[in-house]
Formats: C-alpha cells, structure tokens, sequence
C-alpha cells in the first residue's frame, strides 16, 4: 500500500521552527533562509488545509493542530535518531568538510543536499561556510566551491572582473566546472515604474545595491554593455549576496548577482529580472578538491553527485 505522507523536508523545517518557537532559529539550525522554512510551513499548511502557526506581532505559536502534529513529528524524529545512531554504530560513517560560498550555500546547495544525504547515509557533510581562498591543508577541507578563473585561463574580453581569489595554492589541486557565473539584475515586481522589460541604459537611474565582495560588479556590468555609469553619491553596499538580495526583495533597490544565487526567488515571483541581458563574468563555479585524494568514497561520491544533480535541473 503505498504511504500517503506530507512532504519529509517541509516536516522537518515544521519540526525545527516547532521546537524553537522561531522560523529565524530554525533557519539557523538548518542551514537556510528564514524565508525558506516560511516556505516549508506554508507548503505543509496547504497540504494539510490548515494553519499550523498563529504569526504574532514579534513570535509565533503552534495552533491546536500544530500542536498536534509537532507532538507526532517529534515523537517520529526520536525514534528516527535512535535508529541512526544505532546503525552508525555498526556502519563506518566518513565526514566530508565542504568549504563553499556563504549564499550558494544556503540558496543553492542546501535545498539540494537532502536528496545527497539521503542516498549516501554514511557520509556525514559538514558545511563552512567563506569567501577567502580555500587552503586544504590549513583549513582541514576535504572539498570546496569556489568562483573565478582557473591558473592561466584566458580573460573573457570585457567581462566583469571577479575580486575573489579560489586558493593561493594551485599544487596538487583537481578541478571539476561547475557552472557559469552569470550577472542580473533582480528586483522586486513593483520597484519599477515603466513596464518590462526596460533598457539596461534606465537601470543607472535608479538605486542600485552594492555588494562588497564583488566591489566592481556594477560598474563592470555596465560596460560590458556599452552603457556610460557614474556611481552615485549615496549608494546601498551590503557584505554579502544574501544581504543584497534580501534588501532587493524589500524594495529597497536593484541588485547585481549571479543568476544561480536567486533562481528560486525569481521563479516564485519574490524577485524580477527587469531587462533581457545576461552578462558572464570573468569566471565560473568550480568544485575543488586534491587529486591524490580524488579516488576518495566520500569525494567521489560528492563530485558524481552534484554532476548528475547539474545535469537533471540543467535548463533543457
């Protein structure tokens, strides 16, 4: 007979926001975006036609039903964690410390990760999260995911420049293309005035959002269109892709970045991208790793992995 269950992921973010009485802690526990486990509340809200939380001013409590519910997945998610640390007693588990970019982490790769971990059980991933370059041997990392160009590749002619470097140390290191590192501009629907999409010369009017990890990237954007840009006196700059993004989904301006980092966004409305150029940077996202390590389980596992992941939601 086949299971009639709510979708897993959406219990499980339930599950974290349940027991911390907050979708900001929960983010923080799994990894991913406050506005994600809002999603996933909503998504089990649907399926279950009813409302699971009551949203106060400044907290949130489990409705009768919620309760309910939590009482359950509580009770399931113990039993679960008993099971596995019964067989990771018996089964050889390998870490895996993947050193990625703060925001492909935590839009790109963890709404993904569940479906590596589900099928290799025995391989426990630890994320760190940073935008330095990777040093394997002092930092104890296993893999990375880095962006920019590899030693001795060309320039791409009048390609937005890439600030961040992948690793100092190029000895003994494998490299595997990941994807493009393509430039958008993303905004929320009702920023603009003119319908879309519009010119890319209108877009240096308006109020454009910074990110200091890539200090260049509006400036260059513009001229890889032959558009004339005079930075304003007063301009948003925010650390982070993550931080630009969120400003750009309160209204607050247009931000610059790489496509792969809002997909999400994009598709569900939260975000637009007002004009029909797409600008490749002077770089690509790469998977790094040693080669005399590449034979690994745990790495070639990750690699094949996140392949075939890239090659099933690559556009057709």
């Amino acid at each position: 007979m086949k299971r009639t269950l709510p979708p897993l992921v959406s219990l499980r973010a339930f599950e974290a926001a349940a027991r911390h009485m907050s979708f900001t802690l929960a983010a923080d526990e799994l990894c991913i975006t406050q506005g994600a486990v809002s999603r996933h509340v909503k998504n089990l809200e649907e399926h279950f036609r009813l409302k699971l939380f009551n949203r106060l001013t400044r907290e949130i409590e489990l409705t009768e039903e919620g309760k309910l519910l939590f009482k359950a997945v509580e009770k399931s998610f113990d039993h679960i964690e008993d099971a596995a640390r019964s067989i990771h007693k018996t089964k050889p588990v390998r870490g895996l410390i993947l050193n990625i970019l703060p925001t492909l982490a935590s839009t790109w790769l963890m709404p993904r990760l569940v479906r590596f971990t589900q099928t290799h059980q025995n391989i426990e991933v630890r994320l760190v999260t940073s935008i330095d370059p990777v040093a394997f041997d002092r930092d104890k990392v296993d893999v990375a995911i880095r962006v920019g160009k590899l030693p001795g590749q060309r320039s791409r002619e009048r390609a937005p420049r890439i600030d961040l470097i992948m690793t100092q140390d190029w000895k003994g290191l494998a490299s595997h293309r990941l994807f493009p590192d393509i430039l958008v501009p993303v905004c929320r629907p009702d920023i603009l005035k003119s319908p879309m999409p519009v010119r890319p010369s209108e877009l240096a009017a308006l109020p454009l959002i910074h990110t200091d990890s890539r200090a260049h990237a509006w400036e260059d954007w513009f001229r890889a269109l032959d558009i004339p840009y005079r930075p304003a006196s007063r301009v948003l700059h925010f650390g982070h892709f993550f931080m630009s993004v969120r400003a750009a989904m309160e209204g607050k301006g247009i931000a610059l970045v790489p496509d792969v980092l809002v997909e999400e966004d994009i598709a569900a409305g939260r975000l637009v991208v007002p004009v029909e150029d797409r600008v490749p940077s002077d770089g690509d996202y790469f998977l790094l790793y040693r080669k005399d390590r590449s034979k690994d389980r745990a790495i070639s596992a990750f690699r094949e992995w996140l392949i075939s992941e890239l090659s099933e939601t690559a556009p057709k």
